[in-house]
């Protein structure tokens, strides 16, 4: 009898989701560990990501690691995506967990090299002072090799009944619940990396703070100054300049290629990839393309109006305080161009075919047709543009720095900020610019959605 019931058992399926489970949790946990706890000491800023970025770029603490430190964060990478892939691939699930294995032991070489190569007194000092981070990895480490044990059929079966056991143990979740928690980890990570850190700098504007010493509380000071500099009513004109280009230039471009674009038109494909292109490059690289475009002896601007003919005297428009500022504007404008016509293609797409057809029947011309029918259906498409516009507008930082650093009148209220904070050593004083900043995003976008919001409603 009591083979029978063994024979039984082992005909169980197996399932490999306990160990795919176990290896994204130990997972998470090394990484989690190795960014938010001290790695040698006690104190957080002594994490392991600040000892592998010493080690990467020869810092300050180079000498404390070894470079086997960078296999850790990698093993957890990898690590979560093989776990995840056997969790939505059950029938790879225990090729998930070896693989899972493997980088959890190729994680474990730091520590192989820290406890068993590594000699001197540098080596004794760390082991001396390894700090919790350091300990907790090491565990979960070893919780990712572990895990392969539930890949043994008669394991396997009772953590599966184990499993059993603790869901009926669990209490019933409401149904209306259900979505609530799938939000929850997203909110809160939304909450401690956007709403703790705004909430923070709100308090920071309203403190005297170099960034080191303990931040001083002085009220309203740092506005009361903020609002006497004539660098605010600069920065503020600049950034509304850009405001003003980036909703009609890019908006207006985009629209009109792509509803070019959306016919079959011979090499369609080509000319929708060469003008989205742009998005590819980060804002540095733009602003060092434009900066050498721009240049005023080998720059590609003024070597053609010297070579046509057109002027031997061509300005220098980066140094140009008129000029400057539209400058920068217009290689932003570059970029953006070929997002918006994306944004406005994909509206097209959803373009009911047969309102245009009726329309047609109707003797509606190309204009009225693009007026009244395919204009108010890319209305949402178009909320969007203008919400993006004018957020990347107003948090335009990368093209100024690279190109001017601010200088020849190119000052924005984020370049500003970033001069005021992180050169000059004025937390609380750029801090209040960023309140500034942020108060004029929410009046711009909140009154836009406003106003659409109640146009829908109307309709």
């Amino acid at each position: 009898m009591a083979t029978a019931v063994k024979a039984r058992n082992l005909r169980e399926p197996l399932d490999f989701a306990n160990a795919n489970f176990l290896g994204l949790i130990f997972a998470v946990v090394v990484l989690v560990t190795f960014i938010f706890m001290p790695w040698m000491w006690t104190e957080i800023k002594y994490n392991g990501a600040r000892l592998m970025s010493d080690v990467l770029t020869g810092g300050s603490l180079k000498n404390f690691s070894t470079w086997q430190i960078v296999l850790i964060p990698l093993a957890a990478l990898l690590t979560m995506g093989f776990s995840l892939w056997g969790l939505l691939t059950p029938h790879r699930g225990a090729l998930a967990s070896i693989l899972t294995m493997g980088f959890g032991v190729l994680g474990l070489v730091y520590y192989a090299d820290l406890y068993f190569v590594r000699e001197g007194e540098v080596a004794e000092y760390i082991r001396a002072n390894i700090g919790t981070g350091s300990q907790v990895v090491f565990v979960a480490l070893v919780g990712l090799v572990a895990q392969v044990i539930l890949l043994v059929p008669n394991l396997n079966i009772a953590a599966q009944r184990i499993s059993r056991r603790l869901a009926a143990l669990r209490p019933p979740v409401p149904q209306k619940l259900i979505p609530y928690l799938f939000l929850a980890v997203p909110l809160a990570l939304y909450l401690v990396w956007i709403i703790a850190p705004t909430v923070y700098t709100f308090y920071l504007s309203l403190t005297n703070w170099d960034g080191v010493s303990t931040p001083e509380y002085v009220g309203l000071r740092n506005y009361e100054v903020l609002f006497k500099q004539s660098a605010l009513a600069e920065a503020l004109g600049n950034n509304l300049r850009w405001l003003v280009a980036f909703v009609t230039v890019p908006t207006t471009l985009g629209l009109g290629l792509a509803l070019i674009f959306n016919t079959d038109m011979r090499g369609g494909r080509w000319y929708k990839v060469s003008f989205y292109s742009p998005l590819v490059l980060s804002w540095p690289v733009i602003a060092l393309v434009w900066s050498w475009v721009y240049h005023p002896t080998k720059g590609l601007i003024n070597s053609l109006l010297i070579q046509g003919g057109i002027t031997e005297n061509p300005p220098g428009w980066l140094a140009d305080r008129d000029l400057a500022i539209y400058c920068i504007i217009a290689a932003a404008t570059w970029r953006q161009v070929g997002y918006v016509m994306v944004l406005y293609l994909a509206g097209l797409k959803n373009v009911d075919p047969t309102l245009i057809d009726a329309g047609l029947v109707d003797g509606a011309n190309r204009w009225q047709l693009f007026r009244h029918v395919i204009l108010p259906l890319l209305a949402p498409v178009t909320t969007i543009v203008f919400i993006i516009s004018v957020i990347d507008s107003l948090r335009s930082f990368d093209l100024v720095q690279v190109m001017t650093r601010g200088n020849q009148g190119t000052r924005v209220l984020a370049n500003y900020m970033y001069i005021e904070a992180f050169n000059n050593y004025r937390m609380g004083y750029g801090a209040a610019i960023a309140v500034v900043l942020f108060t004029i995003s929410i009046i711009f976008v909140g009154f836009y959605l406003w106003r659409t919001l109640r146009d829908e409603l109307e309709y």
